[in-house]
């Protein structure tokens, strides 16, 4: 228990370093503009498509920061127990091979395929040396905390879209992207003289570490394994059509925790057994992309949700709307106002203008129970402050952006035609 406890004394004196030191002020400072950027533009996008502005990326970053935080604690503790050093892992390849594939496709922007690929290569050429199970082992804990910050944060603030449908229809859908910059601690396997060794030091079980390092150790030296501040940014990035936001990004983020915890499972019986390094290494990048396929064909299959052929219903709110403050969302269907039938989004325009004062909505939404709900607002509308699902002739609808490489494959093959 004292060694417990003086370990964490000094996890703790190392964060404290991380947020003091000007280096790693200025590391996290980078990834927090990386990540400032990306809820940048996804205010942008919602501004542009649907003129809503609802997010303020500046405090978005922050709170995926105070997630991240939560995140690196958990990576932390994962670390310490398994004992996986860095220095073993080969983690400038990793961000190469990671970079190189994201050209082919962004959404291969991920360490599952990176690490796979780099020690796919490793195993059959030798190069480059890294120690294999260390590496997958790091990669199965990065995706089991990404799981965890999928479960709790996943969902928030899902941007509104419009999807053409596999059989024609345009319908409405939701996409979920969130970011996080992650500050950790990892662990770095050096060698000293050992008539050196007078700093303080722990006496950790001798099955520690379970990953061991392949640092050679020198006559008269010592293997310590040193506590090293790492930021990191992981993310989160899908679609849904079919169900609630919230129950889409839970469901993956279950599926990618039981990933993760047999990747990791996997990582633990190559590091014992070397001959099953194979396994590991397939699994990363086939297990994720199998997950990727199950989810999209998942929703080309299951029948569209956020659209409505009686009624209108709405696809988000705008904040500080009429809406709003009636407490519409995700999901409500518009079936009447002061007692007219609403069929259609024509209707409800006829009906709203140019104004009403204290009008009473019955709306129905079957995510709910009761299913139905009658408001009465005090007040005037329009505006009434909702993005509803797409019409039964909606033209506009957004497509998944290609990677350069694959549009580029796409021009190629097109005029070999």
């Amino acid at each position: 228990m004292n060694n417990i406890w003086e370990l964490t004394k000094f996890v703790l004196q190392t964060f404290a370093l991380m947020i003091t030191d000007l280096q790693y002020i200025l590391i996290l400072g980078v990834v927090f503009v990386l990540v400032y950027r990306q809820y940048v533009k996804v205010q942008q996008y919602e501004e542009r498509v649907f003129k809503l502005n609802r997010i303020n990326p500046f405090m978005e970053t922050v709170t995926a920061l105070v997630y991240g935080i939560f995140g690196g604690f958990v990576a932390t503790i994962l670390f310490l127990a398994f004992g996986i050093s860095i220095s073993d892992a080969g983690v400038s390849y990793l961000w190469l091979a990671a970079i190189g594939l994201m050209l082919i496709n962004p959404r291969f922007l991920c360490f599952a395929y990176a690490g796979g690929l780099v020690s796919l290569i490793a195993l059959i050429t030798g190069y480059p040396e890294l120690n294999i199970a260390t590496l997958m082992a790091l990669v199965a804990i990065l995706h089991l905390v990404e799981s965890l910050l999928i479960f709790i944060d996943g969902y928030h603030h899902p941007a509104p879209m419009y999807y053409k449908h596999s059989d024609g229809r345009v319908v409405g859908g939701f996409t979920l992207q969130k970011f996080w910059p992650m500050p950790t601690i990892a662990l770095v396997g050096m060698t000293v003289l050992t008539s050196s060794m007078d700093w303080s030091s722990i006496a950790m079980p001798d099955w520690w570490p379970i990953f061991q390092t392949g640092v050679e150790v020198p006559p008269d030296h010592t293997l310590i394994h040193v506590l090293f501040p790492l930021v990191v940014a992981l993310g989160y990035s899908d679609f849904v059509r079919s169900e609630l936001p919230k129950t889409k990004a839970r469901r993956s983020a279950i599926l990618l925790f039981g990933y993760s915890l047999i990747l990791l499972g996997l990582s633990l019986l190559a590091n014992s057994y070397p001959a099953f390094l194979i396994l590991p290494v397939i699994f990363a990048p086939l297990g994720h992309e199998l997950l990727i396929v199950w989810s999209r064909k998942r929703e080309e299959r299951r029948e569209p949700v956020f659209h409505s052929e009686e009624g209108v219903m709405v696809l988000t709110v705008y904040p500080n709307s009429p809406a709003e403050a009636m407490g519409l969302e995700i999901g409500d269907v518009i079936k009447s106002i002061n007692g007219v039938e609403i069929p259609d989004l024509p209707t409800l325009v006829d009906q709203i203008s140019p104004w009403l004062i204290d009008p009473v909505f019955v709306v129905e939404n079957q995510f709910h129970t009761p299913t139905e709900r009658v408001i009465e607002y005090k007040g005037k509308v329009p505006p009434l402050g909702i993005i509803p699902t797409p019409h039964l002739k909606q033209g506009f609808y957004m497509q998944i952006k290609e990677g350069f490489l694959q549009r580029k494959f796409k021009q190629w093959r097109a005029k070999g035609k």
